[in-house]
């Protein structure tokens, strides 16, 4: 079996998942990158993207979540991030419907903080839509 070492998605709201895992893949904002047990101590910026995990049972469990930060120390991970997503939990009506609201403010005559904004409520539906190959 392979080695493992503790894993938490941590929101303001709860704790998406804590667990003994035996990788993680992650976007950061430099880049793709995984973590295996035993990984050099590491603090990074991750941008709205999929994380995927390996538990301790070899299975794959993917989630979505917009920006965030992610720590390595000691066999030790957490991600701190705004909002989380596992792959069953996305909504696929109000997804779509964000993200044509988005699409909308972006075409339109909005302000340049109203298009920003739009700007990443578009990229957070579509990163939610990839979760779920829609």
């Amino acid at each position: 079996m392979a080695k493992t070492f503790k894993f938490e998605i941590v929101t303001p709201e709860k704790v998406v998942l804590s667990d003994s895992v035996q990788s993680v893949s992650a976007e950061g904002t430099e880049g793709g990158f995984g973590v295996l047990a035993d990984h050099a101590p590491l603090i990074t910026e991750l941008k709205t993207s999929i994380i995927t995990v390996i538990d301790a049972h070899n299975k794959a469990v993917r989630f979505a979540l917009d920006r965030g930060f992610l720590e390595v120390m000691a066999n030790n991970v957490v991600v701190l991030t705004d909002t989380c997503v596992a792959e069953g939990d996305v909504n696929i009506e109000k997804t779509r419907a964000d993200k044509e609201s988005a699409e909308k403010v972006i075409s339109g005559s909005g302000s340049a903080e109203e298009k920003e904004k739009a700007n990443a409520t578009l990229m957070r539906a579509n990163t939610w839509l990839k979760l779920i190959n829609k």
